[in-house]
């Protein structure tokens, strides 16, 4: 793997009992690159980045994540890697799902530092103040003591974001987070997002919004019914679609 193919899937099959969800899909994640996938409910692109982070499994398929296989085929059988690598390849993604997932009875300062105290065994003096950067880059420092039903969902999510980020990944998923939101609220999220995007974090966003897709990333898949139709740069993928599939879901959304 080159050293700047950050994720790479190749053939990945997923079913839901006799439901097939993702069809063969092949995807490669370049460092500092921000992946958009779009395309109408129900196509598969929640579960393909749940399958990335292994919170669910493949049928078939590699996963290739910095050179380091979570999951690879060999002579015909689907093989997950020891829990060991297991542990470290995952621990260089950071997810964001569309519900916050916020533990409510914690402050947001103890939302943050949880996981750098439980998993990477850190001590809270080294912590707390990489968490209170964060907080001030999300703009919620003035929030640290705060209780999760206390926020705006807006602030809820970047909380969220920020929380991700304390465990220093290599690459962020974002699971459609503005989908929860309010309008209003959505900006702010995207604000957050977008500037980890001008940092060259490496991203993968599936997403409804579709300005975001067009503006902030790098690459767009769509996808439709567990297959990746088109995919292509941003610029010619929203001005001039070659399939009629993508051509009519976009006509929806713009």
């Amino acid at each position: 793997m080159s050293d700047d193919v950050m994720i790479r899937m190749n053939q990945i099959y997923k079913k839901f009992n006799q439901l097939e969800v993702l069809k063969g899909i092949d995807l490669e994640v370049k460092r500092g690159e921000v992946l958009a996938i779009i395309g109408p409910s129900g196509s598969g692109k929640s579960t393909l980045l749940r399958c990335l982070n292994r919170l669910e499994t493949i049928e078939k398929g590699t996963i290739e994540v910095e050179g380091e296989f979570l999951v690879q085929e060999k002579n015909s059988i689907t093989t997950y890697t020891d829990a060991v690598t297991a542990k470290m390849i995952l621990g260089k993604m950071g997810m964001v799902f569309q519900q916050f997932n916020l533990f409510p009875h914690m402050t947001v300062l103890e939302n943050l530092i949880e996981a750098p105290i439980l998993v990477k065994n850190m001590k809270s003096g080294d912590i707390i103040p990489v968490a209170e950067q964060l907080l001030a880059k999300v703009g919620l420092l003035d929030k640290r003591d705060v209780y999760p039903s206390r926020l705006s969902g807006g602030q809820k999510q970047r909380v969220a974001i920020a929380r991700a980020l304390t465990m220093k990944p290599d690459i962020m998923l974002f699971d459609e987070p503005t989908s929860a939101l309010d309008p209003e609220l959505t900006g702010e999220v995207l604000k957050t997002m977008r500037q980890l995007a001008e940092e060259h974090m490496t991203m993968i966003v599936v997403t409804h919004e579709m300005a975001f897709a067009r503006e902030v990333a790098n690459k767009v898949i769509f996808m439709a019914d567990g297959e990746i139709v088109e995919q292509g740069n941003p610029q010619s993928l929203f001005a001039n679609p070659q399939e009629l599939r993508t051509k009519s879901f976009l006509q929806n959304m713009l």
